[in-house]
């Protein structure tokens, strides 16, 4: 936004704390009381000419502004915007006024649309916008006025807002919509047949687009809605069939707007009315009236509700998205009430609440960061190299160097040739260590000069001679002939169960504000049927205890694991990074162990690091 013979103020309110908010859960429609009255007026000390931008005839379509060029990508946007839990709110209160300020707008580029004063007699309302991360004020006043206020902003550096000519001490003064843009301010009449005395015309809210919206209140005081395009000077109604009251306070860039509405029974309800005539009330459950204020492109609409009635009522500042409903924000600071005014397309919101002391302070709410989200790719287990050569008596050596065992389990070694029924050659028993790691050297009985081609070397899930012990669980690949001994070979972790290569990914989401830890995992290449999984401490190359316990994964017939979620709650963090580890196993909870031992069944099949 430009603003000239900008004057800077401090920031007084340093405090910065962190709350939690409320989700409501369901959509309900609530009866409204009647709002009280719109706000007052922000300024900022701009030099400008004032212009006339009434325009002498008017469009008198129902609904919203016209669509942005990228609206289907602002849509596809906002299908994926997810409301936060919780908000670190910082007091933003112009020295000048340290008593009364309220924020109203924020574009995406942090910069915020307020005043202080509270427009009583001798403490008129004089608008500002904020700049710097909420710790430069600059003046913004309509050339000429008494008070204003700047009620919202677009990323274009146009602002919006209303000013009065009067500071009367019934605070019955007029008000006069305007905007400002490239430093010149422009005042806007609507052109209506019937207008209050003195008039009341307020613009409140305008996208990128400089569509701005507004009201202005007829002869018997009903608020009317309206749409003004800056750029082409005309006009197009906001209204709400079957509402005696329609104020229109924000648009976004699809031209969709939100506001507020009374019925014919008197109640207040805030609405999102879309650029295609799809009204959407908006109702905060168990409210006794709800006023939309404010919307960014990514379809969240922010306001306030108010509960009870008379000396009981108590107000809340809630956001609202269709995919997850309604949540109150409240500031911590706030004794007598919060409102949210305004919100970018990074969720950040601006408003007021009312202190202790009876003051009423400007309020920024900047969302925090409450899930921690970690990717793994889940590896077939064991994991590692082969390097075989012969030793002076001619004997064949490997060398195996490999994780992903069982802890303190044996293993068959041989060299085979596919389609065989017996090895070329058996090798000596490897022994894991109690990580699930070998590093181990093994000989054949006998001498061996040359491998036949097409040899592997591979490893046995035990030692027995039962079929379970005699499943092969990791291979290499093809072997030279002549082993040289300098040579590792990959070995790669099988079940010879499935058709398909072991092979899988996990995603794990953890939520500070539930203590909630969520995982879903998706594999293919396991045998049909239920395998235990775990999150281990540890790695998947030095295996640990157990630290949450999963229920059973169940592969399908194809050995496919397809998105399979589970939560634990009561998890105090997101384990660190190598601290942890998920494990697959072959078999399923019942099955892994005997006698508190781990049995052939325990063998990890895919793991990954978290």
């Amino acid at each position: 936004m430009r603003a000239t013979n900008s004057s800077s103020g401090t920031d007084t309110g340093t405090s910065t704390s962190t709350s939690t908010s409320t989700r409501a859960k369901g959509v309900g429609v609530a009866a409204l009381a009647v709002l009280a009255v719109t706000g007052t007026v922000l300024g900022l000390g701009l030099n400008g000419t004032a212009q006339t931008g009434t325009t002498p005839g008017s469009s008198t379509t129902t609904g919203a502004g016209t669509p942005a060029a990228d609206g289907q990508a602002v849509i596809a946007e906002a299908a994926g915007f997810v409301q936060p839990d919780t908000y670190a709110f910082k007091t933003v209160d112009d020295t000048a006024d340290p008593t009364f300020n309220q924020l109203l707008g924020i574009n995406s580029q942090g910069v915020i649309a307020g005043y202080f004063g509270s427009g009583a007699a001798g403490h008129p309302n004089q608008g500002y916008t904020v700049h710097g991360n909420a710790s430069s004020f600059a003046k913004e006043d309509f050339p000429g006025s008494v008070q204003t206020q700047v009620t919202g902003l677009n990323d274009r550096g146009v602002t919006v807002g209303f000013f009065s000519h009067a500071n009367t001490a019934n605070q019955v003064n007029d008000n006069e919509g305007w905007y400002a843009l490239d430093g010149r301010f422009h005042q806007v009449v609507f052109p209506a047949s019937s207008t209050a005395s003195p008039p009341v015309e307020q613009l409140l809210g305008v996208n990128d687009s400089d569509i701005a919206v507004g009201f202005y209140n007829d002869a018997a005081g009903n608020s009317h809605g309206f749409r003004y395009d800056i750029n082409r000077h005309t006009f197009h109604t906001v209204a709400v069939s079957g509402a005696t009251s329609t104020t229109a306070a924000a648009i976004d860039a699809r031209g969709d707007v939100a506001g507020f509405y009374t019925g014919a029974n008197g109640n207040q309800s805030g609405f999102l009315l879309t650029a295609s005539g799809k009204l959407t009330p908006l109702n905060f459950p168990g409210a006794t009236m709800t006023q939309a204020l404010g919307a960014n492109d990514k379809g969240e609409v922010v306001g306030l509700y108010q509960t009870g009635s008379g000396d009981t009522a108590q107000t809340h500042g809630f956001t609202w998205t269709a995919k997850q409903a309604y949540l109150t924000v409240d500031d911590p600071s706030g004794a007598g009430g919060t409102t949210v005014n305004g919100v970018n397309d990074a969720g950040t919101l601006v408003g007021f609440y009312v202190d202790a002391q009876g003051n009423t302070d400007g309020m920024l709410a900047t969302p925090q960061k409450t899930t921690t989200t970690r990717h793994l790719s889940l590896n077939p287990m064991p994991q590692g190299s082969v390097t075989l050569g012969t030793d002076r008596s001619g004997m064949l050596a490997a060398h195996v160097s490999a994780f992903g065992f069982t802890p303190g389990s044996q293993h068959a070694a041989e060299v085979v040739v596919p389609g065989r029924a017996k090895p070329v050659a058996t090798l000596a028993p490897l022994t894991a260590d109690a990580a699930g790691r070998i590093e181990q050297t093994v000989t054949t009985a006998g001498a061996v000069t040359r491998l036949p081609s097409g040899s592997r070397f591979q490893i046995l899930l035990g030692t027995g001679s039962d079929a379970l012990s005699a499943q092969p669980i990791a291979q290499s690949r093809t072997l030279p002939q002549r082993p040289s001994g300098d040579d590792p070979m990959p070995l790669q972790g099988v079940d010879v169960k499935s058709d398909t290569r072991l092979n899988g990914s996990a995603t794990l989401v953890f939520d500070s504000a539930t203590h909630r830890l969520t995982v879903t995992v998706d594999a293919s290449g396991l045998t049909p049927g239920a395998h235990a999984a775990h999150i281990h401490l540890g790695s998947c190359a030095s295996q640990g205890g157990v630290q949450y316990m999963l229920t059973d994964l169940r592969a399908d017939s194809r050995g496919d694991v397809v998105h399979q979620t589970q939560t634990i709650d009561d998890v105090a963090a997101m384990p660190a990074p190598g601290t942890a580890y998920l494990n697959v196993h072959l078999g399923d909870m019942n099955s892994i162990l005997a006698n508190g031992r781990p049995t052939p069944a325990f063998r990890p099949l895919l793991c990954g690091n978290i």
